[in-house]
C-alpha cells in the first residue's frame, strides 16, 4: 500500500483526496500538529512511518542527495499554481500515469506543470 506524508505546505484536503480516490494511507503534518518541524525532522518521521514525503520544498531533493539517498522517498511538486485544486490535479496525473506502490519509498520524483521526472529510482530490495 502506498503510504504518504504530506509536508506542512500542502493542504489536508489533498490527503483526503488521495485517500478517498486512490485508497492511499496518507497523513499530513498539519493534522498531526507537526507543521513546524524542520525538514530533517520531517524526513525522520517519514522514515519511521515508512512514508514518502510530498512537498513543494526543494530542500527535500538536497536532503535526499546529500545524505539520505534511497533511505526515504520524496515527491517534489514544482507547480506554477499551488492551489489545492492544482495540486490535486497534478497528483491525479502522477498516480494515473505511474504505478504507485511501496517501491516509491526510496525514489525521488519531481512533478511540474508539464511532466513527471523520476530523478532517482528506488534502490533494489
Amino acid at each position: 500500500m502506498v503510504r504518504l506524508l504530506l509536508d506542512a505546505n500542502l493542504s489536508p484536503e489533498t490527503a483526503i483526496f488521495l485517500s478517498n480516490v486512490f485508497g492511499f494511507d496518507v497523513v499530513d503534518l498539519i493534522s498531526l500538529g507537526l507543521g513546524d518541524l524542520a525538514d530533517d525532522e520531517v524526513v525522520a518521521v517519514a522514515r519511521r512511518q515508512r512514508r514518502a514525503v510530498v512537498t513543494f520544498d526543494l530542500d527535500f531533493g538536497e536532503i535526499y542527495h546529500r545524505n539520505q539517498l534511497g533511505r526515504f522517498g520524496a515527491i517534489i511538486l514544482r507547480l506554477s499554481d499551488q492551489t489545492v485544486e492544482s495540486v490535486i490535479e497534478a497528483l491525479r496525473r502522477l498516480f494515473e500515469q505511474q504505478p504507485a506502490d511501496d517501491s516509491w519509498l526510496g525514489a525521488l520524483l519531481v512533478v511540474d506543470d508539464h511532466k513527471i521526472r523520476i530523478v532517482t529510482e528506488p534502490p533494489e530490495r
